[in-house]
């Protein structure tokens, strides 16, 4: 294994490792379980990550994160990596989406879902790809100060499984339905790996539901390292899963899959078929539809149904994951003075 001049595994050896476990994942007919910390939960004591801890006396191997909030508000970046330290000190491996918000926009939230949804025009987004332009500058000084947060993470030793502009066959983010996704995504790579080496990143593409047009959105010079889609179905059989698979590794067969957000979970059938990497289960009401805010919910789960799921012979909870992936994940990361309880209660209701 690589090592740094300090003696630790290096973040680049650490990306190597965890990459080829998630390719014999999928040999061996195993996958990772992983639960969504949403943006607002990160300050947190009990998330919906705790919740599931406290259900099962057992940890998922894949905590969510949200690095929307890192660039406009500061003491966010600060719970976030404390969040990813504590998951992979433990050998844990730790997933991270961004919702960018729009760079042309003023949004008066600063970082929120809603700047997501600003829209954006072909040829706006065109400018904003054209280098020296002043919609590029715009879009340049978000990537900039998201690198220093995913160098900042770097530092700590932490590798993430990272899931920019996802969705991007539906019309709701401003990068949804645009002819030139792909180039989006090779110059969000060209400034994040190339120029600025973060080599702690493992770059994951994924559509919505069915992705019927996947070659539209591919990118064309830097693959991705993982392909998924995002499923909420009320059907835990619906043939979207099975599809949408189907859709999205289309375009390289040998890149891995994975259910990269689900409301509902799939029966262990389909889970099956689809045989995927890792299943993120979305948090809050989606565990446990007694907790929504909005009314019924068709596409969340039971909590009989979640322990059902997460006791399915080839899912894959932290303890379970190998010994030496665990040491080689939290080699070098220490978390000595964490922010948040690592027992914390959590109660039946929520408040």
């Amino acid at each position: 294994m690589a090592a740094d001049a300090a003696g630790a595994v290096s973040t680049q050896a650490k990306r190597a490792a965890i990459l080829s476990y998630i390719h014999e994942l999928q040999k061996h007919k195993k996958t990772l379980v992983g639960v969504q910390v949403n943006e607002f939960e990160v300050y947190l004591d009990c998330t919906s990550y705790d919740r599931v801890v406290e259900s099962t006396q057992d940890h998922p191997s894949i905590m969510g994160l949200e690095l929307m909030g890192a660039i406009a508000y500061p003491p966010y970046e600060a719970y976030l990596i404390d969040r990813a330290a504590t998951q992979e000190a433990a050998g844990g491996l730790v997933t991270m989406s961004w919702h960018h918000r729009n760079p042309l926009e003023v949004c008066t939230r600063g970082e929120f879902y809603d700047c997501t949804k600003r829209p954006i025009t072909p040829e706006a987004l065109h400018a904003m790809l054209t280098p020296g332009t002043p919609e590029n500058k715009l879009w340049l000084a978000d990537v900039d100060a998201l690198g220093k947060v995913l160098g900042d993470l770097r530092a700590r030793g932490i590798v993430i499984l990272f899931r920019p502009y996802h969705e991007m066959n539906g019309p709701w983010f401003w990068w949804g339905q645009k002819d030139e996704y792909p180039q989006l995504w090779d110059a969000l790579y060209d400034e994040l790996a190339v120029h600025l080496k973060l080599d702690n990143l493992i770059w994951v593409w994924s559509g919505d539901r069915l992705t019927p047009d996947p070659k539209r959105y591919f990118p064309q010079r830097h693959k991705p390292d993982v392909v998924g889609i995002d499923v909420y179905e009320p059907d835990p059989n619906t043939p979207i899963f099975t599809q949408g698979r189907a859709s999205v590794t289309s375009q390289d067969p040998k890149i891995p899959f994975a259910l990269t957000e689900v409301g509902k979970v799939p029966s262990p059938q389909t889970v099956n078929k689809l045989n995927p990497a890792w299943v993120l289960l979305w948090g809050e009401a989606y565990l446990n539809p007694d907790w929504s805010t909005m009314g019924p919910c068709a596409t969340c789960n039971k909590p009989e149904e979640i322990s059902a799921f997460l006791k399915l012979p080839r899912m894959i909870m932290r303890d379970q994951l190998p010994a030496a992936l665990r040491a080689t994940i939290s080699a070098g990361v220490t978390n000595d003075h964490p922010l948040h309880r690592a027992d914390p209660y959590c109660p039946a209701k929520l408040d």
